[in-house]
Protein backbone atom coordinates (compact mmCIF):
# COMPACT_ATOMS: atom_id res chain seq x y z
CA UNK A 1 0.00 0.00 0.00
CA UNK A 2 1.32 3.22 -0.88
CA UNK A 3 1.78 6.37 1.19
CA UNK A 4 0.65 9.76 0.53
CA UNK A 5 1.85 13.25 0.69
CA UNK A 6 1.94 16.86 -0.94
CA UNK A 7 4.73 18.64 -2.52
CA UNK A 8 4.64 22.43 -2.88
CA UNK A 9 7.08 24.98 -4.70
CA UNK A 10 7.57 27.58 -2.34
CA UNK A 11 7.54 30.93 -3.47
CA UNK A 12 10.17 32.72 -1.92
CA UNK A 13 9.91 36.85 -0.76
CA UNK A 14 13.07 38.96 -1.24
CA UNK A 15 13.21 41.78 1.19
CA UNK A 16 12.97 44.55 -1.83
CA UNK A 17 10.09 46.72 -2.41
CA UNK A 18 7.79 43.64 -1.84
CA UNK A 19 9.13 42.00 -5.32
CA UNK A 20 8.27 38.13 -5.26
CA UNK A 21 10.31 36.06 -7.30
CA UNK A 22 7.97 33.49 -8.65
CA UNK A 23 10.86 31.55 -11.23
CA UNK A 24 8.86 29.43 -14.12
CA UNK A 25 9.55 25.41 -12.86
CA UNK A 26 12.27 25.04 -15.58
CA UNK A 27 13.79 28.74 -15.37
CA UNK A 28 17.18 28.22 -14.46
CA UNK A 29 18.83 31.03 -13.85
CA UNK A 30 21.15 33.40 -10.98
CA UNK A 31 18.27 34.91 -8.35
CA UNK A 32 19.72 38.41 -7.31
CA UNK A 33 17.76 38.64 -4.50
CA UNK A 34 18.72 35.09 -2.90
CA UNK A 35 21.39 32.33 -3.20
CA UNK A 36 22.91 31.62 -6.32
CA UNK A 37 21.63 28.01 -8.50
CA UNK A 38 24.23 25.80 -6.58
CA UNK A 39 24.56 21.91 -5.95
CA UNK A 40 26.51 20.16 -2.93
CA UNK A 41 25.97 23.10 -0.51
CA UNK A 42 24.80 22.23 3.17
CA UNK A 43 21.95 23.18 5.41
CA UNK A 44 20.76 23.00 9.21
CA UNK A 45 17.93 23.51 10.57
CA UNK A 46 17.17 25.86 14.11
CA UNK A 47 14.05 24.72 15.31
CA UNK A 48 14.17 27.22 18.34
CA UNK A 49 14.11 30.36 15.09
CA UNK A 50 12.57 28.37 12.62
CA UNK A 51 14.88 29.23 10.27
CA UNK A 52 17.06 27.06 7.26
CA UNK A 53 20.62 28.03 6.74
CA UNK A 54 22.56 27.38 4.05
CA UNK A 55 26.16 27.35 3.11
CA UNK A 56 28.74 26.91 0.19
CA UNK A 57 28.26 24.74 -2.84
CA UNK A 58 29.02 25.25 -6.38
CA UNK A 59 27.66 26.17 -9.63
CA UNK A 60 28.78 23.71 -11.31
CA UNK A 61 28.35 25.25 -15.37
CA UNK A 62 30.50 28.38 -14.68
CA UNK A 63 32.73 26.43 -11.94
CA UNK A 64 31.65 29.29 -9.46
CA UNK A 65 32.06 27.84 -5.84
CA UNK A 66 30.57 29.77 -2.99
CA UNK A 67 31.32 31.01 0.40
CA UNK A 68 28.43 32.40 1.35
CA UNK A 69 25.59 32.02 4.18
CA UNK A 70 22.40 32.31 3.74
CA UNK A 71 19.06 32.18 6.00
CA UNK A 72 15.05 31.45 4.87
CA UNK A 73 12.86 32.47 7.72
CA UNK A 74 9.55 30.79 8.75
CA UNK A 75 10.94 27.82 6.42
CA UNK A 76 8.24 25.56 8.00
CA UNK A 77 4.68 27.19 7.23
CA UNK A 78 1.83 26.31 9.46
CA UNK A 79 -0.87 27.23 6.11
CA UNK A 80 -0.64 28.03 2.35
CA UNK A 81 -0.16 31.71 3.34
CA UNK A 82 2.71 31.32 4.90
CA UNK A 83 4.33 29.21 2.29
CA UNK A 84 4.56 32.34 0.54
CA UNK A 85 5.35 34.22 2.71
CA UNK A 86 9.32 33.17 3.51
CA UNK A 87 12.31 35.46 2.49
CA UNK A 88 15.77 34.90 1.97
CA UNK A 89 18.45 37.04 4.06
CA UNK A 90 22.30 36.76 3.11
CA UNK A 91 23.89 36.18 6.89
CA UNK A 92 26.34 38.80 7.89
CA UNK A 93 29.20 37.35 9.66
CA UNK A 94 32.60 38.32 11.49
CA UNK A 95 35.74 36.55 11.36
CA UNK A 96 37.74 35.10 8.75
CA UNK A 97 35.38 32.57 6.32
CA UNK A 98 36.35 29.42 5.02
CA UNK A 99 37.20 29.42 1.67
CA UNK A 100 34.31 28.52 -1.38
CA UNK A 101 33.62 24.94 -1.38
CA UNK A 102 31.38 22.67 -2.08
CA UNK A 103 30.44 18.43 -1.35
CA UNK A 104 30.71 19.83 2.55
CA UNK A 105 28.84 18.38 5.62
CA UNK A 106 27.60 20.28 7.90
CA UNK A 107 25.67 19.44 10.96
CA UNK A 108 23.77 21.83 14.09
CA UNK A 109 24.37 21.94 17.52
CA UNK A 110 21.27 23.77 19.01
CA UNK A 111 22.45 24.08 22.71
CA UNK A 112 25.78 25.78 21.40
CA UNK A 113 23.82 27.69 18.75
CA UNK A 114 26.79 26.55 16.27
CA UNK A 115 26.98 24.77 12.79
CA UNK A 116 29.94 22.61 12.38
CA UNK A 117 31.23 22.42 8.82
CA UNK A 118 34.02 19.74 7.62
CA UNK A 119 35.92 19.39 4.36
CA UNK A 120 34.49 19.91 1.06
CA UNK A 121 36.25 20.46 -2.64
CA UNK A 122 37.37 23.85 -2.92
CA UNK A 123 37.86 24.16 -7.00
CA UNK A 124 36.45 22.83 -10.06
CA UNK A 125 36.41 19.90 -8.83
CA UNK A 126 38.82 20.25 -6.09
CA UNK A 127 41.11 20.03 -4.32
CA UNK A 128 39.58 18.83 -1.22
CA UNK A 129 40.06 19.81 2.44
CA UNK A 130 39.63 18.29 5.82
CA UNK A 131 39.30 21.60 7.58
CA UNK A 132 36.73 21.73 10.25
CA UNK A 133 34.48 25.49 10.80
CA UNK A 134 32.10 26.36 13.16
CA UNK A 135 29.68 29.44 12.48
CA UNK A 136 29.02 30.54 15.98
CA UNK A 137 25.11 31.92 16.54
CA UNK A 138 24.35 31.56 13.13
CA UNK A 139 20.41 33.11 14.37
CA UNK A 140 21.68 35.78 15.67
CA UNK A 141 20.74 34.89 18.71
CA UNK A 142 23.05 35.20 21.90
CA UNK A 143 26.18 37.16 19.63
CA UNK A 144 26.98 37.98 16.38
CA UNK A 145 27.09 35.42 13.80
CA UNK A 146 30.69 34.73 13.75
CA UNK A 147 33.00 32.38 11.49
CA UNK A 148 36.34 30.55 13.18
CA UNK A 149 38.46 27.41 12.12
CA UNK A 150 39.09 24.82 14.77
CA UNK A 151 42.04 22.57 15.47
CA UNK A 152 41.07 19.52 16.79
CA UNK A 153 43.63 17.45 18.23
CA UNK A 154 44.45 13.74 16.55
CA UNK A 155 45.10 12.78 13.10
CA UNK A 156 42.68 14.66 10.79
CA UNK A 157 40.55 12.15 8.59
CA UNK A 158 42.00 12.52 4.68
CA UNK A 159 40.87 15.42 2.40
CA UNK A 160 37.48 14.88 1.45
CA UNK A 161 33.83 15.74 -0.09
CA UNK A 162 30.91 13.79 -0.91
CA UNK A 163 31.33 12.14 2.44
CA UNK A 164 28.18 12.17 4.63
CA UNK A 165 28.57 13.28 8.47
CA UNK A 166 25.50 12.98 11.64
CA UNK A 167 25.83 14.71 15.17
CA UNK A 168 25.19 13.32 18.48
CA UNK A 169 23.98 16.01 20.65
CA UNK A 170 24.47 14.29 24.07
CA UNK A 171 27.94 14.01 23.45
CA UNK A 172 28.88 16.81 21.11
CA UNK A 173 30.11 13.91 18.39
CA UNK A 174 30.40 14.32 14.95
CA UNK A 175 30.38 10.70 13.11
CA UNK A 176 31.66 11.32 9.28
CA UNK A 177 31.33 8.67 6.83
CA UNK A 178 32.92 8.20 3.22
CA UNK A 179 33.65 10.30 0.41
CA UNK A 180 36.23 11.02 -2.26
CA UNK A 181 39.04 12.86 -2.27
CA UNK A 182 38.66 14.88 -5.29
CA UNK A 183 40.51 12.90 -7.19
CA UNK A 184 39.26 9.37 -8.07
CA UNK A 185 40.03 8.00 -5.11
CA UNK A 186 36.93 7.05 -2.77
CA UNK A 187 36.53 6.06 1.06
CA UNK A 188 34.97 3.95 3.73
CA UNK A 189 36.45 5.48 6.37
CA UNK A 190 34.84 5.94 9.63
CA UNK A 191 35.75 8.99 11.87
CA UNK A 192 34.90 10.15 15.32
CA UNK A 193 35.06 13.89 16.00
CA UNK A 194 34.54 14.46 19.97
CA UNK A 195 33.93 17.93 21.86
CA UNK A 196 33.45 18.50 17.91
CA UNK A 197 31.99 22.67 18.40
CA UNK A 198 34.75 22.99 20.51
CA UNK A 199 31.94 24.23 23.50
CA UNK A 200 33.00 21.49 25.52
CA UNK A 201 36.70 20.67 24.93
CA UNK A 202 39.90 21.06 22.65
CA UNK A 203 38.09 18.79 19.31
CA UNK A 204 39.37 15.84 18.78
CA UNK A 205 39.41 12.72 15.43
CA UNK A 206 39.65 9.41 16.13
CA UNK A 207 39.44 6.87 12.98
CA UNK A 208 37.43 4.05 14.13
CA UNK A 209 37.89 0.83 13.36
CA UNK A 210 34.35 -0.36 13.23
CA UNK A 211 33.22 -4.44 13.45
CA UNK A 212 31.60 -6.16 10.39
CA UNK A 213 32.16 -5.59 6.78
CA UNK A 214 31.11 -2.43 6.29
CA UNK A 215 30.00 -0.66 3.19
CA UNK A 216 32.09 -0.29 -0.04
CA UNK A 217 33.76 3.21 -0.84
CA UNK A 218 31.84 5.61 -2.43
CA UNK A 219 30.79 9.15 -2.17
CA UNK A 220 27.44 11.08 -1.99
CA UNK A 221 25.54 8.23 0.01
CA UNK A 222 22.79 9.98 2.66
CA UNK A 223 22.88 9.29 6.22
CA UNK A 224 20.20 9.65 9.36
CA UNK A 225 21.13 9.07 13.03
CA UNK A 226 18.90 7.61 15.59
CA UNK A 227 20.44 10.05 19.01
CA UNK A 228 18.43 7.52 21.33
CA UNK A 229 19.83 4.22 20.51
CA UNK A 230 23.35 5.60 18.55
CA UNK A 231 22.58 4.16 15.56
CA UNK A 232 23.57 5.60 11.74
CA UNK A 233 21.79 4.36 8.91
CA UNK A 234 23.46 5.09 5.59
CA UNK A 235 22.01 4.38 1.81
CA UNK A 236 23.15 4.51 -1.71
CA UNK A 237 25.95 6.55 -3.06
CA UNK A 238 28.73 5.92 -6.03
CA UNK A 239 31.64 4.86 -6.93
CA UNK A 240 34.26 5.93 -9.71
CA UNK A 241 33.20 3.34 -12.09
CA UNK A 242 29.74 4.96 -11.73
CA UNK A 243 28.07 2.25 -9.91
CA UNK A 244 25.32 3.40 -7.72
CA UNK A 245 24.31 1.66 -4.33
CA UNK A 246 20.89 0.65 -3.35
CA UNK A 247 22.09 -1.17 -0.02
CA UNK A 248 21.41 0.03 3.45
CA UNK A 249 23.35 -0.19 6.30
CA UNK A 250 23.40 0.18 9.93
CA UNK A 251 26.57 1.56 12.43
CA UNK A 252 25.66 0.62 15.75
CA UNK A 253 27.75 2.23 18.61
CA UNK A 254 28.07 5.02 16.32
CA UNK A 255 29.78 7.18 18.21
CA UNK A 256 32.04 4.86 19.97
CA UNK A 257 31.25 5.88 23.87
CA UNK A 258 28.67 2.52 24.36
CA UNK A 259 31.09 -0.06 23.02
CA UNK A 260 32.99 -0.42 19.57
CA UNK A 261 31.09 0.85 16.35
CA UNK A 262 29.47 -1.85 14.63
CA UNK A 263 28.43 -2.26 10.69
CA UNK A 264 25.06 -4.79 9.68
CA UNK A 265 23.70 -4.76 6.34
CA UNK A 266 19.87 -4.22 6.71
CA UNK A 267 17.76 -6.50 4.04
CA UNK A 268 14.50 -4.64 4.16
CA UNK A 269 11.40 -6.10 2.37
CA UNK A 270 9.41 -4.48 -0.38
CA UNK A 271 10.80 -3.37 -3.87
CA UNK A 272 13.62 -0.90 -2.86
CA UNK A 273 14.76 2.15 -4.42
CA UNK A 274 16.85 1.67 -7.86
CA UNK A 275 20.55 2.38 -6.89
CA UNK A 276 21.22 6.05 -6.65
CA UNK A 277 23.73 8.57 -5.20
CA UNK A 278 23.23 12.58 -4.40
CA UNK A 279 19.63 11.64 -2.48
CA UNK A 280 19.21 13.50 0.60
CA UNK A 281 17.53 11.26 3.46
CA UNK A 282 15.83 12.75 6.84
CA UNK A 283 14.80 10.61 9.99
CA UNK A 284 11.17 10.82 12.01
CA UNK A 285 12.37 9.59 15.25
CA UNK A 286 8.65 9.46 16.73
CA UNK A 287 8.27 6.91 14.67
CA UNK A 288 11.05 5.32 13.36
CA UNK A 289 10.88 6.23 9.67
CA UNK A 290 13.49 7.21 7.01
CA UNK A 291 12.47 9.79 4.49
CA UNK A 292 14.40 9.30 1.38
CA UNK A 293 14.18 11.68 -2.18
CA UNK A 294 15.42 12.11 -5.34
CA UNK A 295 19.15 11.48 -6.39
CA UNK A 296 20.56 10.41 -9.66
CA UNK A 297 21.06 6.79 -10.77
CA UNK A 298 23.16 7.13 -14.12
CA UNK A 299 24.94 10.98 -15.50
CA UNK A 300 22.08 12.36 -16.51
CA UNK A 301 19.32 10.50 -14.67
CA UNK A 302 17.72 12.32 -12.11
CA UNK A 303 15.33 11.44 -10.24
CA UNK A 304 11.63 12.46 -8.18
CA UNK A 305 10.55 10.02 -5.99
CA UNK A 306 10.03 9.63 -2.63
CA UNK A 307 10.58 6.49 -0.22
CA UNK A 308 10.05 5.75 3.96
CA UNK A 309 11.86 2.89 5.02
CA UNK A 310 10.29 1.81 8.29
CA UNK A 311 12.84 0.49 10.88
CA UNK A 312 15.78 2.07 9.20
CA UNK A 313 17.89 1.42 12.33
CA UNK A 314 17.39 -2.18 12.66
CA UNK A 315 15.53 -1.76 15.65
CA UNK A 316 11.37 -2.51 16.99
CA UNK A 317 10.70 -4.41 13.47
CA UNK A 318 11.64 -5.87 10.17
CA UNK A 319 12.76 -2.91 8.05
CA UNK A 320 10.61 -1.93 4.84
CA UNK A 321 10.52 0.16 1.88
CA UNK A 322 7.53 1.93 0.56
CA UNK A 323 7.30 4.50 -2.05
CA UNK A 324 5.81 7.73 -1.13
CA UNK A 325 2.74 9.01 -3.36
CA UNK A 326 2.87 12.86 -3.64
CA UNK A 327 -0.83 14.26 -4.70
CA UNK A 328 1.83 16.79 -6.78
CA UNK A 329 4.69 17.04 -9.41
CA UNK A 330 8.07 17.32 -7.19
CA UNK A 331 11.45 18.49 -9.03
CA UNK A 332 13.96 15.90 -10.24
CA UNK A 333 16.88 16.98 -7.89
CA UNK A 334 20.48 15.47 -7.17
CA UNK A 335 23.02 16.61 -5.13
CA UNK A 336 20.20 19.31 -3.08
CA UNK A 337 19.95 19.84 0.96
CA UNK A 338 17.31 18.94 3.01
CA UNK A 339 15.91 19.43 6.70
CA UNK A 340 12.98 17.83 8.68
CA UNK A 341 10.94 19.37 11.29
CA UNK A 342 8.98 16.62 13.39
CA UNK A 343 6.48 18.86 14.75
CA UNK A 344 4.62 19.21 11.06
CA UNK A 345 5.94 16.43 9.40
CA UNK A 346 7.64 18.39 6.44
CA UNK A 347 10.75 17.96 4.45
CA UNK A 348 12.39 21.14 2.72
CA UNK A 349 14.58 21.25 0.29
CA UNK A 350 16.94 23.66 -1.69
CA UNK A 351 18.99 23.54 -4.91
CA UNK A 352 20.43 20.97 -5.89
CA UNK A 353 21.47 19.62 -9.67
CA UNK A 354 18.21 19.33 -11.79
CA UNK A 355 16.85 16.95 -14.72
CA UNK A 356 17.70 19.15 -17.51
CA UNK A 357 21.73 18.87 -17.63
CA UNK A 358 23.38 17.09 -14.93
CA UNK A 359 25.11 20.12 -14.29
CA UNK A 360 22.27 22.23 -14.67
CA UNK A 361 22.11 23.98 -10.92
CA UNK A 362 18.99 25.25 -9.26
CA UNK A 363 17.96 27.72 -6.54
CA UNK A 364 14.10 26.60 -6.02
CA UNK A 365 12.61 25.78 -2.45
CA UNK A 366 10.20 22.79 -1.79
CA UNK A 367 8.43 21.27 0.88
CA UNK A 368 7.32 17.61 1.66
CA UNK A 369 3.81 17.89 3.48
CA UNK A 370 2.90 14.72 5.27
CA UNK A 371 6.57 13.46 4.55
CA UNK A 372 6.50 10.36 6.96
CA UNK A 373 3.34 8.90 4.78
CA UNK A 374 1.17 8.28 7.81
CA UNK A 375 -1.95 10.32 8.20
CA UNK A 376 -2.53 12.95 10.52
CA UNK A 377 -3.77 12.31 14.20
CA UNK A 378 -7.53 12.49 13.97
CA UNK A 379 -7.71 12.76 10.52
CA UNK A 380 -10.26 9.74 10.22
CA UNK A 381 -7.24 8.16 7.37
CA UNK A 382 -6.90 4.87 6.86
Amino acid sequence: MNCFASIRRISVLVPLLGLLLVAPVFAQQWNRFGPGTRSQAAAIYDAATNQMFMFGGQHAPTAIDFNDTWVVNNVIASSATTFNSLNWTKVTVAGTLPSDRFGHSAVYNATSDAMIVFGGGTGFPGPCVNQLWVLKHPDSVGGTPTWSELSPSGTPPPVREGHVAVFDPASNTMIVFGGTDCNNDYYSDLWILSNADGSTGTPAWTQAAPLGSGPTARTQPSAIYDSVNNVMTVFGGFAGNKTAYNDVWTLTNANGRTGTPTWTKLTPSGTAPVARYGQTSVYDSSNNRMIMFGGATGQNATKNDSWILTNPNGIGGSPAWTQLTATDTAPYRKSHTAIYDPVSNEMVIFGGDSQLAVTFTDDHVWVLTGANGLPKAGSGEK
